[in-house]
């Protein structure tokens, strides 16, 4: 994922939440001032006097860090994080809290693309119209190399950081730490002071390097009541414990306790997106707080837990979510055109009404989950996914047909919590749509090739919720809607030069369908379209008609005439079977794995060739049926070949209807796909009937 996307993003999910938090808790500040200035205490950090390898100094790096040359753990590491030390407290401000964040890291670069790990980027919060914002104070970076001999230190430069506004809440700091190359040793810290006191950002054990050592510390006023969440594939040692803390206030100090957690991990291995993960993040050792509630002394205790219920009242009542969702149809006019009355099924009429929806409004590539007035989006012509739904709901409605938001967050942003609602994880939404009394289809305005209930995969989750006003609000699974099928049948026959001729005629359902639609709506045209097909089919294309390629329709038909040409060896023809195949190779080379596999949606093909071998020619060898399964019967493939006189039918099947495996399962899943593949290479092998006599006969011997 971009990194910059990335920290964007974070950014956008704090903005939410303190969109639901800031109001609330700042009006409770004021109420509860003159109380706090009572009782208040400071806090202070925790100084762990045990001795902890690897050195934890900064400025004084020892020789074992200089000359260190590769990582025994990971011999492929370009750098490793050596220690990254985390402490987080509360301090008093001019009038209420303020949360203290403190960052150390220290890297040694191993291999030249370590080298950008001097790049360093901050993401931050400033408030362009409020006095609540986030500062980074004493940053300070060096870099060390050996040079002759001897330590030689270089300091980052005032001009080598600059700080840049993304949106009117959205900063970022970035510096570069100048003289890094192989071997150089890194160090930086700073400090982050952030008003918004009442979120604490994740703690994340784990990088894309090796860690040798992380460490977070924390400490919280007992007025503060967290709800602590640990995850993630490697183990950390914690501590909790009571602790005394003094405040403060006015130049009057003041005491109180507060808890001390302690979270240590040593020798984590690098967590890099892998294929068949969707958001490696999920899998990251982390540590997350989130606000349950504060108490203070003399006032009444203040809940800040929300139930998914609160989160869709609150989100109904958001005048950029909510508001919009009551707002008219602004293709009214246009919409009266289509005559919906004279159409027979609901089917037909949402489909017309999103299609007038995108020749309107073009999707800008955005997902949200707010949405901007409608005037704008139809004056740009473009807007977000949300931009758009929002659109899309109210013609619907307008059309007599009730459509809700369904929000979610996408998968490549993480899952949703199952245990702790929380509306920042919240990203974006699509449309439930009524098709009956008691079904939903689902459609977004992102979408360019699919149809009903054929999302992108990326909205696929597991996990989504249909926000329906007066508390009808329910959890759906997104993740095996509709069906993804692809039935081809080719009828050929070979040629004694081995030259396969005949016609493939192919049904795309689901994701195959939309898939086939992209490719042909991304070339540059048909002649291109056709060019790749032969190209990665390896055959000659003669003829090619495909019906159902522009339309927003459930499948696409294809119909192609083709000539595919066989290896011919010593009159012998090596033909295999199946012609076109399911896969050439299996995807998981790894010989283990950290993360799960997870498959983008559910899959089933079908694929059956019947062929005609050359008049004089007889099957000498052919492939073996097979049969396999994962223990489970989620995963199925099933070949079979036969022969009558000189027709010889393949038909093959395959079906995915398990999309998470465990790092457990992947052995079976991995020798699964190797015996797949396999079998889709094996070949048949016709031979002249003179040849294959004269082999039978005793006296026959190769040479």
């Amino acid at each position: 994922f971009n990194k910059r996307e990335e920290q964007t993003l974070v950014l956008n999910k704090k903005n939410i939440y303190l969109r639901e938090q800031q109001h609330s808790i700042q009006n409770y500040m004021k109420n509860t001032l003159l109380t706090l200035l009572c009782c208040l205490c400071c806090l202070q950090l925790f100084a762990d006097e045990q001795t902890i390898i690897p050195n934890l100094k900064f400025g004084k790096p020892t020789m074992e860090e200089l000359s260190m040359t590769t990582y025994a753990p990971d011999s492929n590491a370009t750098a490793v994080i050596l220690c990254k030390l985390t402490n987080v407290s509360y301090k008093w401000g001019l009038e209420s809290f303020r949360l203290v964040s403190e960052y150390k890291v220290k890297i040694k670069v191993l291999k030249p693309e370590g080298t950008s790990y001097a790049n360093v980027t901050i993401p931050y919060y400033e408030l362009a119209n409020n006095t609540m914002k986030e500062n980074i104070i004493g940053l300070d970076a060096s870099a060390y190399n050996m040079e002759n001999g001897k330590m030689v230190r270089t300091k980052m430069k005032k001009d080598m950081v600059f700080k840049e506004r993304l949106n009117e809440n959205q900063m970022t700091l970035k510096f570069s730490i100048p003289q890094v190359k192989a071997g150089t040793l890194i160090e930086y810290e700073y400090r982050l002071e952030s008003d918004f006191f009442f979120t604490i950002d994740s703690w994340k054990a784990q990088s894309d390097i090796p860690t040798l050592y992380a460490e977070y510390d924390i400490i919280i006023p007992e007025y503060f009541k967290f709800n602590t969440d640990m995850r993630g594939m490697e183990s950390l040692e914690t501590k909790s414990e009571s602790t005394s803390l003094s405040l403060s206030i006015g130049g009057q100090f003041f005491q109180c306790t507060g808890s001390h957690m302690n979270f240590r991990g040593t020798q984590l291995p690098a967590l890099k997106d892998d294929s068949y993960v969707w958001c490696a993040d999920d899998y990251c050792t982390q540590v997350n707080l989130e606000l349950l509630g504060i108490d203070f002394p003399g006032s009444l205790y203040q809940s800040f837990t929300k139930s998914w219920e609160q989160i869709d009242e609150a989100l109904l009542k958001d005048n950029e979510f909510g508001g919009r969702l009551k707002m008219s149809n602004p293709l009214k006019e246009e919409m009266n055109a289509l005559h919906l009355e004279q159409m027979k099924g609901t089917e037909e009429k949402i489909c017309a009404i999103y299609t007038l929806l995108k020749n309107k409004v073009k999707w800008n590539e955005k997902y949200n989950l707010y949405g901007k007035a409608p005037k704008q989006i139809l004056k740009e012509g473009t807007g977000s996914n949300a931009d758009l739904n929002f659109i899309l709901i109210s013609m619907l409605t307008d059309a007599g047909i009730p459509a809700y938001p369904v929000v979610m967050s996408r998968r490549n942003m993480g899952i949703l919590p199952l245990t702790h609602p929380s509306l920042q994880k919240l990203n974006t939404f699509i449309v439930g749509i009524a098709h009956t009394d008691t079904t939903l289809v689902y459609l977004d305005s992102s979408v360019e090739d699919g149809y009903l209930n054929v999302l992108p995969p990326l909205l696929m989750t597991n996990r989504a919720r249909v926000i329906i006003p007066g508390n009808y609000s329910q959890w759906v699974n997104l993740e095996a809607l509709g069906t993804n099928q692809l039935r081809s049948a080719v009828i050929a026959s070979i040629s004694p030069e081995g030259t396969i001729s005949g016609t493939r005629e192919t049904l795309y359902a689901g994701q195959y369908a939309s898939r086939l639609r992209n490719k042909f709506r991304t070339a540059k045209d048909s002649t291109d379209f056709v060019n790749k097909l032969a190209s990665e089919e390896n055959i000659q294309v003669k003829s090619l008609r495909i019906e159902g390629r522009n339309g927003f329709s459930p499948q696409v038909r294809e119909v192609m005439e083709f000539e595919k040409q066989s290896t011919v060896n010593d009159q012998f023809i090596y033909v295999n079977p199946l012609v076109f195949l399911h896969v050439s190779e299996s995807p998981f080379k790894q010989s283990e794995r950290k993360l799960p596999v997870e498959f983008p949606y559910t899959d089933h093909l079908s694929l059956t060739a019947n062929l005609t071998i050359p008049e004089g020619y007889v099957v000498d060898e052919k492939p073996e049926g097979l049969r396999v399964q994962t223990g489970d019967e989620k995963v199925f493939c099933r070949y079979t070949i036969t022969q009558q006189n000189n027709q010889v039918t393949l038909r093959y099947l395959f079906r995915l209807q398990k999309l998470l495996f465990l790092n457990t399962d992947y052995p079976e899943l991995q020798q699964l796909w190797e015996i797949i593949a396999k079998k889709n290479n094996e070949m048949m092998v016709c031979t002249p009937k003179q040849t294959y006599m004269l082999m039978l006969t005793p006296s026959y011997r190769m040479p």
